[in-house]
């Protein structure tokens, strides 16, 4: 394996497990990650995971705002990194800045490039129903996720899998993934290979908006929502001006031939919701807007659903 300094550019939690190999395996002298933030209806600081690590292993890091600023240019070239590693990082790295490691700048990015192409593959995936993506390390050009391929691997996504589930696996198989990678490039036993543009296809970034069901979809389409848009946004629809959050459901065996959204069935194993193509959504657990999760049938005990959810 290589010597010399490695940079590492991230900021979400999925690229901890990597970044933790990386600490155990390389001389990390440098971790860049995006500003702190606030949000929330209290504007409470958010602090990048990525940066909590650096923090608590007592490791160098910055977190510029504007990375055409020349600061972090001149902390590369004073490090010298044979390569710098990106993982959910979240902004564009310019050419000056990804061109100048030895071995330039490879990102870990979960889907099988080129499809899914952007800031949200593995909740497209999910999404589109598809039953396999994976992970594909490459190396960083002047366009989005379109540089040339140093190695991919493709996973299996069960068919249950939700957004958290399998970014959890992803990162826990891309620590040693990408190891066993970093060692192959460095002594020359794998070449990189161009990307097939014509077979391109794009994820980007999830809107809240994209949560809110609509009945018209079929229920297969829907439950692959539900489990994409799990953790974050979620599936919800409104009653009386409150949001009610879908935790669990599944694609029933019934069928209808009525109009979509109408309730068909409520017991205490399920509500049952007609949906596009004649299919219906089977509801097991929701979250009514500021209470537990519950039963629809516990829900209703209080609460009245109408005849045609929203």
């Amino acid at each position: 394996m290589a010597n010399g300094e490695l940079v590492f550019f991230g900021t979400a939690a999925i690229g901890l497990p990597i970044l933790k190999e990386l600490n155990r395996n390389f001389d990390l002298k440098l971790i860049v990650t995006q500003p702190d933030t606030r949000g929330g209806r209290n504007r409470q600081l958010f602090v990048p995971p990525v940066k909590q690590f650096a923090v608590e292993n007592r490791l160098p890091f910055m977190q510029p705002s504007d990375l055409q600023e020349p600061e972090l240019e001149l902390a590369m070239h004073r490090l010298d990194p044979f390569i710098a590693v990106v993982v959910a990082y979240g902004q564009f790295i310019p050419s000056v800045i990804h061109s100048l490691p030895r071995f330039k700048t490879i990102n870990v990015h979960f889907s099988l490039l080129p499809a899914y192409r952007g800031a949200a593959p593995v909740q497209r995936a999910i999404e589109n129903g598809e039953s396999r993506s994976g992970i594909t390390i490459f190396e960083i050009s002047g366009r989005m996720d379109a540089g040339p391929i140093w190695a991919r691997e493709e996973i299996a996504i069960r068919p249950d899998e939700t957004t958290a589930s399998y970014q959890q696996r992803l990162g826990e198989r891309a620590a040693p993934f990408l190891l066993q990678t970093l060692n192959q490039i460095t002594s020359g036993k794998i070449r990189k290979h161009p990307q097939n543009d014509s077979r391109a296809t794009l994820a980007p970034a999830i809107k809240k908006s994209e949560g809110r069901v609509d009945w018209r979809l079929p229920a297969q389409r829907l439950y692959d929502r539900l489990r994409a848009f799990t953790p974050w946004p979620g599936l919800f629809f409104d009653l009386e001006k409150r949001q009610i959050k879908i935790l669990n459901a599944g694609v029933s065996r019934n069928k209808h031939d009525g109009q979509e959204g109408r309730m068909l069935a409520l017991d205490a194993q399920s509500l049952q919701v007609a949906c596009g193509s004649g299919t219906v959504l089977e509801i097991t657990s929701i979250q009514p807007e500021g209470k537990k999760a519950m039963s629809p049938w516990q829900f209703s005990l209080g609460n009245r659903f109408p005849e045609m959810l929203p």
